[in-house]
């Protein structure tokens, strides 16, 4: 009978053996496997897995384990998988497009009162593609 589920490769099997011996010394450090899964914000069932060798935890658990507890895996290159991650705020992605829009774009649809402090506004935004915007700006519009 087949077993069902991924296998594991050697390179995984080490990987897990050593989140395994760290998760474990962690886990005696801190008293309970409870608070080491707290401090990576994870479910204390999957950390018991980790801990016993019986899963692999998501890069993301091994980030935060690289970065709370210092800890260096054999098997991975930290420059690549442990970078910092440049994140975009809405603002910032949004800023271009509210660049473009004209006040003769916008029309406010429908407005409607929720509780006490909630507004919602719906508004129908056109937007006009860059060859249109140039030519309309040529003609003196």
């Amino acid at each position: 009978m087949k077993r069902r589920g991924p296998r594991h490769t050697y390179a995984e099997k080490q990987l897990m053996k050593q989140v395994a011996e760290v998760f474990t010394k962690k886990w005696q450090e801190l008293g309970t496997a409870k608070k080491a899964a707290k401090v990576l914000g994870v479910n204390p069932k999957s950390f018991y897995n980790y801990a016993h060798g019986t899963d692999l935890p998501r890069i993301e658990v091994l980030r935060s384990a690289n970065q709370k507890w210092g800890i260096k895996w054999n098997l991975m290159d930290a420059s690549v998988l442990f970078k910092r991650l440049n994140l975009k705020t809405q603002e910032q992605l949004l800023l271009p497009l509210i660049h473009a829009v004209r006040e003769e774009d916008v029309e406010v649809v429908e407005v409607v009162t929720g509780s006490d402090s909630c507004l919602r506004v719906k508004l129908e935004i056109r937007f006009s593609s860059e060859k249109s915007i140039k030519s309309e700006s040529r003609s003196g519009r």
